[in-house]
């Protein structure tokens, strides 16, 4: 669940979020916002299931704020937050049906309890809207599924379907089909997204004079069918399509797949099929498209003495010629015909194979999960060619980042900055953890280290870390003691003090200021 903080007090908004064990009360993300200007943005763009928010802000006060809220995300639960016993405020929180009224100086606990309130009563709803998620009721979302197989459509089913429904469906009805695939699972998402869409998507095709029933496919895929009495026309049809895609665009990622126009209910099945095949192909295109066939063909022959053109590159240390390679091979498979993702896998695994060698080569250090004992497991794990391409030119310069900074060390520093690099998120790492490594007396070690690179073995751990931190404080979605951690300092007010003795900021200010 997503929870929005909302206060013009800077000392609030952070107290609160460095405070509370959000993991522990079921939030995987907390946003914040200064004003209910920018809290209201904030909530339409991110669509929070909690809203914890002050009421006297500038530019927009929470009440008002709140009731813009409730028009687009009427089951989001707001907790209000005020240092001031107004009634007028209480009655407007009262009328909101806000979940609880935390009265300021903040206690800690009152808002866990609150937050807690609100998390149960979001899972209830979630509960009670389960099983009409994706269709109008019953009898349409068996409809839907019922008329995707040739001659395995219940006559008997599909009139009394249609006499329930009060649809009147002529032979020159029109219908085409087209699937919905999602990359996360749809169970795992955000419930309101798919209950605002289905009104809205409802809303549109009928003013278009069209009309449709959907059901849930699988926990990936939905089929919706659009029918209507006349032929629709290619351009229309794009056009819905396209507002399906913008809907969704900012939300998660996805394929739609569009079949033909069919006449006749007996006849769905074909569209289907051909809205299956288009999606087999989803592959070879990147996510949040309207998926079309292309022609599309591959000289295998060819890929193979690219790859063996690309170990030369890399045994060359030429970057320049290995990332043509790289390019050169996303965008022959991009166009591929006859190759299956299995196979395109095995392609890349092969070309990240050649990357592992190299590196083992000159005794650098693979990226995070590209070790050689686990990287098919991420290629394996990746769902398009586009993710595929990211994942092998990541790895690229990580490599050649790696060498142009090997060949300026000697081997001692380079085991002692390689043991870093693997163990900064571990609380014990000491200058004499490290010299037993590298077997070295500790004296000896921090005196070559500091005349080899000008730093300290702790000053080079310490920026380390930090650098790290800064990376991850670049994703909203790790909170600032969870960062803390996992960099090696579990004293989360230690962390805060050094991180801004290093860079003149704050973590929550650096955070700011990035995210901008």
């Amino acid at each position: 669940m997503k929870l929005l903080i909302i206060d013009d007090e800077k000392i609030t908004r952070e107290g609160i979020m460095n405070s509370v064990n959000w993991k522990s009360l079921h939030i995987q993300e907390v946003l914040q916002a200064d004003d209910g200007v920018k809290g209201l943005s904030l909530a339409k763009m991110h669509r929070p299931e909690i809203i914890l928010s002050d009421i006297r802000m500038p530019r927009m006060d929470g009440i008002i704020m709140a009731e813009k809220i409730h028009a687009i995300l009427p089951n989001t639960c707001i907790i209000f937050m005020s240092g001031y016993s107004d009634k007028e405020y209480l009655k407007a929180a009262i009328k909101l049906k806000a979940i609880r009224y935390v009265e300021k100086p903040i206690d800690i606990s009152e808002i866990e309890d609150a937050v807690k309130e609100a998390v149960k009563v979001i899972e209830t709803v979630r509960h009670n809207k389960n099983s009409e998620l994706f269709a109008h009721n019953e009898t349409r979302r068996q409809l839907a599924l019922a008329v995707l197989q040739k001659n395995q459509q219940d006559a008997g089913f599909l009139s009394s379907a249609q006499s329930s429904l009060q649809i009147d469906w002529e032979k020159q009805t029109y219908f085409t089909t087209f699937l919905l695939q999602f990359k996360a699972p749809v169970s795992e998402m955000d419930v309101s997204l798919f209950n605002d869409f289905t009104k809205q998507f409802s809303d549109y095709i009928a003013s278009i004079h069209m009309h449709e029933f959907h059901a849930a496919k699988n926990d990936h895929v939905i089929v919706y069918h659009i029918y209507s009495s006349f032929m629709p026309e290619e351009a229309a049809l794009l056009r819905l399509y396209n507002h399906v895609r913008d809907y969704f665009n900012l939300h998660c990622l996805f394929f739609i797949a569009p079949g033909f126009t069919v006449s006749g209910l007996e006849h769905i099945y074909e569209s289907y099929n051909a809205a299956v095949i288009l999606l087999q192909n989803s592959f070879f295109n990147e996510y949040n498209v309207v998926l079309t066939e292309r022609n599309r063909q591959t000289d295998s022959t060819l890929l193979k003495d690219e790859l063996s053109q690309f170990a030369e590159a890399l045994s060359a240390k030429n970057a320049d010629a290995a990332r043509r390679y790289t390019d050169k091979l996303y965008e022959s498979l991009k166009n591929s015909c006859g190759l299956l993702p299995s196979q395109v896998k095995d392609i890349y695994y092969k070309y990240l194979y050649q990357l592992e060698a190299c590196m083992a080569r000159n005794q650098l250090s693979p990226s995070d999960g590209m070790e050689a004992s686990n990287f098919w497991d991420t290629v394996s794990a990746c769902s398009t060619l586009h993710e595929l391409d990211v994942l092998l030119k990541d790895a690229l310069t990580h490599l050649f980042l790696q060498l142009s900074q090997a060949p300026e060390e000697s081997h001692i520093i380079y085991m002692v900055k390689d043991f870093i690099r693997k163990n900064y998120a571990s609380e014990s790492l000491s200058v004499k953890e490290i010299s037993e490594q590298v077997y070295l007396t500790t004296s000896y070690l921090c005196t070559h280290f500091k005349n080899e690179t000008g730093k300290t073995i702790n000053q080079y751990i310490t920026e380390y870390r930090l650098e790290i931190a800064k990376q991850m404080l670049h994703d909203p979605r790790y909170k600032i003691t969870d960062i803390s951690s996992r960099v090696g300092y579990p004293d989360g007010n230690y962390f805060g003090k050094l991180f801004k003795k290093m860079t003149g900021l704050s973590p929550s200010e650096y955070r700011e200021k990035v995210l901008e």
